[in-house]
């Protein structure tokens, strides 16, 4: 069975999420603090807001938000895949067989490559 879009991409859509709340964060506060003491050299940021108009104090809100929660996604991401390496890189059998509920879980949780390699693993042990 196919495995969610959101599970699949995590890695990516965390990144771009990361990118895209980081960068409306900037331009809120850009737009509703800094807009007239920019220098000429980064004075654009303050053209990025222009047309957005009072819709810059919704970004002060969200994009601080978003930005956490995609922070928050990657790092949950990578914090499953360092557990999983960990638990799989065992050359024991007996590890892995008392480890194999959470080597279970993560892989579930994670993409379908992560799965393949347990998989892997578990016809390496004959289990």
């Amino acid at each position: 069975m196919a495995k969610a879009f959101t599970t699949e991409y995590r890695l990516e859509l965390g990144s771009l999420l990361s990118l895209l709340f980081g960068f409306m964060t900037v331009v809120g506060i850009v737009g509703v603090f800094l807009s007239d003491r920019l220098p000429a050299s980064i004075s654009f940021l303050s053209d990025l807001s222009d047309p957005i108009g009072n819709w810059t104090y919704w970004m002060i809100v969200i994009g601080p938000i978003g930005l956490i929660a995609g922070i928050w996604w990657l790092y949950d991401f990578f914090k499953k895949v360092k557990t999983l390496a960990g638990l799989i890189d065992t050359p024991s059998k007996a590890k892995f067989v008392r480890n194999i509920d959470d080597i279970e879980y993560l892989a579930w949780s994670l993409p379908q490559r992560y799965e393949t390699d347990v998989l892997d693993k578990k016809r390496g042990f004959d289990l």
